[in-house]
């Protein structure tokens, strides 16, 4: 079921253009249920890293405050 989910998003980036041998590689052994090295691993991460929202406290020492008190 992840395993599924993981090949969509590779061939989704695919199309993007983030397309290399290695990462092709271990789309390949995924397909076959093999392990990937530690290398092939972060290749897959870095396909399918999507920066998210940052995150802006109003006043991230407030917890400070309050346990003073």
């Amino acid at each position: 079921m992840v395993q599924d989910r993981i090949l969509k998003a590779l061939k989704k980036s695919r199309k993007v253009g983030k397309e290399d041998e290695r990462t092709v590689q271990a789309v390949e052994k995924l397909k076959s249920r093999k392990r990937l090295s530690s290398e092939e691993f972060i290749r897959v991460y870095d396909a399918l890293w999507k920066k998210g929202p940052e995150l802006k406290y109003r006043n991230p020492d407030s917890w400070n405050n309050f346990e003073k008190s």
